[in-house]
C-alpha cells in the first residue's frame, strides 16, 4: 500500500508539473525554471524506484531513492518555508520513515527495527494531533470535505479528531500501540475510499495527492501493526535457560 501510494504520488508529477507529494510551497527565483524538467525526472525515478522494488532488485537503493528524493523535494523546502505547514511537513517526515520500515525487513538493516518503529510512531503521533486539532479549529471547512451522500458532517468531523487524537496517543503507550496502529490503518484507508478517491474523481487536480498520501499512510500504520506483532511473536516463543537448549 504504501509504495503504491508512492506510485501514485509519482504520476500526478507528470500533470502538476511539480513534486506532488506532501504540497511544498513552489520554488521561487531563479529555481523555479527547474519546473517542469525536476517533477518529470523525480517522477520517473519513483517509479523506477518501486518497479524495482517489486522485482526483488537492488531493494535498498530503492528505498534510498525513494527517502533521498523526498527529503530533498519535499522536507528541506519545509524547512526553508520555516515549517509554516507542519500537516504536510510532517507527510514528508512519515513518507520518509516508510521507507525506512520497509528497510528493516532487509536481513542487514534488521537489527534497527525497534528504533525505526519508534522513529515512525514519534512522527505519526505529531501528525495525528496535529490533524486532530485542525479538525477543531477548522471545523466548517473540514465538514465540507465530507461527500454529500454521507449525513451527519459535522458529527463525523468530531468523530475523525476524537479519532486522531486517541489514535496519537495510544501510538506512544506499549500496551495499545499495535491496536493504534490496525485502528488508524482502518481509518485512514476508509478516508481513501470514501472520501479522497471520490473527490479525486469529482474534482480533479490536487485531490489526487490525498488519493496517495492516504494510501501510504495506511500501509505505514499496518506496517507497523505487523512489524510490532513479529517482535511480540518472536519474544512470546522463545524458551529462556530451558535445560538441554542451547
Amino acid at each position: 500500500m504504501y509504495l503504491l501510494g508512492i506510485a501514485e504520488l509519482a504520476v500526478y508529477n507528470f500533470f502538476k508539473g511539480d513534486f506532488a507529494m506532501t504540497r511544498p510551497k513552489a520554488f521561487s527565483g531563479a529555481l523555479q525554471y527547474i519546473n517542469p524538467a525536476l517533477a518529470y525526472i523525480s517522477g520517473t525515478l519513483l517509479l523506477v524506484a518501486v518497479l524495482v522494488f517489486f522485482l526483488n532488485r537492488y531493494r535498498f537503493l530503492a528505498l534510498s531513492v525513494i527517502i533521498g528524493l523526498v527529503f530533498l523535494l519535499a522536507t528541506t523546502r519545509h524547512i526553508y518555508d520555516l515549517w509554516q505547514d507542519p500537516v504536510n511537513a510532517y507527510k514528508s517526515l512519515w513518507l520518509i520513515g516508510g521507507a525506512f520500515l520497509i528497510m528493516t525487513t532487509l536481513p542487514q538493516l534488521k537489527k534497527y527495527r525497534k528504533e525505526v518503529i519508534w522513529a515512525n510512531l514519534v512522527v505519526l503521533f505529531l501528525f495525528f494531533v496535529d490533524c486532530g486539532f485542525a479538525h477543531f479549529l477548522y471545523a466548517d471547512f473540514v465538514k465540507d470535505l465530507i461527500l454529500p451522500f454521507i449525513p451527519y458532517h459535522l458529527f463525523w468531523t468530531y468523530f475523525a479528531a476524537i479519532c486522531l487524537l486517541g489514535g496519537g496517543l495510544g501510538l506512544l503507550i506499549p500496551p495499545t500501540q499495535r491496536l493504534a496502529a490496525l485502528l488508524s490503518g482502518i481509518e485512514i484507508a476508509g478516508w481513501f475510499v470514501l472520501l479522497h478517491v471520490p473527490r479525486a474523481l469529482t474534482l480533479h487536480g490536487d485531490e489526487w495527492i490525498g488519493v496517495g498520501e492516504s494510501l501510504a499512510i495506511s500501509g505505514i500504520c499496518f506496517m507497523i501493526y505487523c512489524l510490532l506483532g513479529e517482535k511480540n511473536q518472536d519474544t512470546s516463543t522463545r524458551i529462556p535457560n530451558a535445560p538441554g537448549v542451547k
